[in-house]
């Protein structure tokens, strides 16, 4: 049998030093190879937090995949700065980003323990794993992550990568960077922290889930943590033992994990998912990673007046339920438009965000009912007929397109006026029959053309019902179309954002405001006048007149079965589009003027408290004439009977005076009669 040789301890000593130095050589070669080659830094993949400012430029809510907020280590305080390099690399303006006495102190560590319990990981060796590298524990990425860590030191100064490090360090909660932390944990910029506020943070990115303070049962360790930062620190000579002791006697103030609604988090949520896009081709993705500053046209005090005026309407309706969904119903919709210049200044989606985020202003189509009136008169006014035009509410039937059976309208409560009603009469009484009428008699066609024009970007069908609302819109659309009626005949596009900057403030787009003729001023200053009178009795939206102490016009409107109720309104200064229904179709019961004025009126009493009353401006080349209100004719001065005043564009007023032919109250002009009608003089 052949003897098995044995090999001398020294020989595997030897052994292994060699196979040793050859894996170091062949890893230095490696690295310096890979540095040689590495002519640049590949661009790192930062997420950034974008912010959502309101129209008074304040900070309104924010969007991120990593809350991450980009400051200056200006913007840092020394004692910050202090703090971290104490705990987490305290000879980091020494080194060359690699420091061999903490890898070898941590190695030793590591032995004896059996277990890796310590790193020796510099804070450019951190920041180049942060952000190049993935965190698995492998000899390829503890490679890359020295060539990257050798290569950033080549390439930035320490100051700009402990910038860089204090920008990316994660502090828990989902904040990442010194200045997300600070606003998460003490309601502050960081710039703005103390030592003992810094020395807390400092001490949070080591296991954060063990040393945020914010965690119930956390307190005693970070306030160990917190100590032990400032004892290092005062080992370093950053600061006094007397700091030291300052910093821990002061009593610290956080603030609480909050969790509820996004403020304003169905505009918030439409400028994200869809009005970007549009404007720059921004994806979803790319705002919550991208750093954005977003500015919007949102009112944060008109914003919360909307919602309060729905809450309050709609949590206490009588009829409200529960549905399988848990949400309330029926749910509503509130859009206030600034009609100088097209600014959305609230909008609401529906009753709560967190239960329900589908925005009923802008991705639910409704029956806007007797609200659309305005858009037929707006035409029949542009056309020939004046507010003292008359059209006599009775019986109709008229072919309807696509059916075998004729279209009879009726009024509300399925009857008729009967008699004669002026224009102005018809619209302020939402007389059915006259708006099916008139729209006839311009044509469906012309009526559509006026909608558009005004502001509605929904398919309108050509049929008779048209008139009274039965084609889909939006609230949205209902607001933006009611723009030209308070704006003096101008239209304005709905505008949600006014600028948008990166994260270091270049400008990407800017608003670029327009505003286009939709109508003759003169014609939007007779519908207005109309419109007021829906706002006092007998109108149909009188309920508001209590509540508004202030110039205002609108139309409420209701669609077949009291499925949906609106009420869009405005004065000089703002639009407003209300919308209430059951997102399951149910009936309401109520019609717009019952259960959607008060909302309006509510929310325009509140949003408008700031702002001094105001009349809409009358244009030139409208004249007031006094008419006879049994024939609409100019009225005679031999009339007793009653008088009304009614506005006409110039050169459409009536010419013809009321005489004993054509009204009872007219008396009969007197003749002299020989004798008994000569005069009396006194030279007779």
């Amino acid at each position: 049998m052949a003897k098995k040789r044995k090999i001398s301890f020294f020989k595997i000593i030897i052994l292994t030093f060699i196979v040793f130095f050859l894996t170091g050589i062949i890893g230095a070669g490696y690295i310096f190879y890979s540095i040689a080659s590495l002519d640049t830094l590949p661009e790192p993949d930062i997420a950034l937090t974008s912010k959502f400012y309101d129209s008074n430029g304040d900070l309104l809510t924010t969007m991120y995949q990593e809350d991450r907020w980009e400051v200056t280590l200006n913007e840092i305080p020394l004692e910050l700065q202090q703090a971290v390099i104490a705990v987490e690399d305290a000879h980091f303006y020494d080194h060359f980003g690699i420091n061999l006495l903490s890898i070898g102190r941590a190695a030793l560590r590591n032995i004896q323990k059996g277990r890796i319990v310590e790193g020796g990981s510099t804070i450019t060796q951190q920041l180049a794993k942060n952000i190049y590298l993935t965190h698995d524990r492998t000899f390829q990425r503890k490679a890359d992550e020295l060539i990257l860590t050798l290569h950033l030191e080549r390439t930035y100064t320490k100051d700009e990568i402990l910038n860089m490090y204090l920008n990316i360090i994660y502090f828990g909660h989902g904040n990442y960077g010194v200045e997300s932390a600070a606003k998460r944990y003490f309601g502050k910029s960081a710039k703005d922290l103390t030592l003992a506020e810094s020395s807390m943070l400092a001490g949070i990115p080591r296991g954060p889930g063990y040393y945020s303070p914010l965690i119930e049962g956390n307190q005693q360790a970070a306030r160990n943590r917190q100590t032990h930062v400032l004892n290092r620190m005062v080992e370093l000579e950053f600061i006094t033992p007397a700091q030291k002791q300052e910093a821990l006697d002061q009593e610290l103030v956080y603030k609480s994990l909050e969790s509820g609604d996004r403020p304003a988090g169905h505009f918030i949520n439409y400028i994200a998912s869809t009005h970007l896009e549009v404007l720059l081709d921004i994806q979803r993705e790319d705002v919550y990673r991208g750093g954005l500053n977003i500015y919007t046209t949102l009112d944060p005090t008109m914003q919360a007046a909307a919602e309060d005026a729905l809450r309050q309407e709609l949590e206490n309706f009588s009829q409200s339920y529960v549905d399988e969904q848990g949400i309330l119903q029926p749910q509503g919709a509130l859009v206030a438009v600034d009609p100088t210049n097209g600014h959305v200044k609230a909008l609401v989606g529906g009753l709560n965000y967190r239960e329900s985020n589908l925005n009923r202003a802008i991705d639910s189509k409704r029956q806007p009912g007797s609200a659309f009136k305005p858009f037929i008169y707006a035409k029949a006014l542009d056309s020939g007929y004046t507010a003292a035009s008359q059209i006599l509410c009775e019986p109709i039937a008229i072919p309807n397109p696509g059916s075998n059976k004729d279209y009879e309208p009726k009024d509300y409560g399925g009857g008729f006026h009967y008699r004669h009603l002026t224009v102005r009469e018809a619209l302020v009484l939402s007389c059915n029959v006259s708006a099916v009428k008139v729209h006839m008699d311009i044509g469906p066609e012309e009526t559509i053309r006026y909608a558009h024009n005004m502001g509605i970007k929904s398919h309108l069908d050509p049929y008779p019902s048209l008139a009274l609302g039965t084609s889909t819109v939006t609230a949205l659309e209902m607001a933006a179309a009611y723009i030209p009626l308070a704006n003096g005949g101008m239209a304005a596009e709905p505008v949600f954002v006014t600028r948008i900057t990166d994260h270091r403030g270049r400008v990407l787009w800017e608003q670029d405001y327009k505003q286009t003729a939709a109508l003759d001023e003169r014609v939007a200053y007779i519908l207005t006048d109309i419109l007021k009178g829906v706002l006092v009795y007998p109108g149909t939206g009188s309920a508001a007149g209590d509540i508004l102490k202030r110039p205002a016009a609108g139309k409420t409107g209701t669609s077949n079965d009291y499925t949906d109720a609106y009420m869009v309104g405005y004065t000089p200064q703002l639009v407003a589009s209300v919308y209430v229904g059951d997102d399951h179709n149910k009936s309401l019961g109520q019609t717009g003027g019952k259960l959607a004025v008060p909302i309006w009126a509510n929310f325009m009493a509140k949003a408008l408290m700031d702002y001094s009353p105001q009349d809409f401006s009358m244009p030139q080349g409208i004249l007031q004439v006094k008419l006879c209100a049994e024939t609409g004719l100019r009225q005679n001065e031999r009339c007793s009977g009653p008088a009304l005043e009614e506005i006409f564009i110039s050169g459409t007023e009536p010419q013809e005076y009321c005489s004993e032919d054509t009204c009872p109250y007219v008396e009969p002009e007197r003749r002299w009669q020989w004798p008994f009608d000569i005069p009396q003089l006194p030279w007779f």
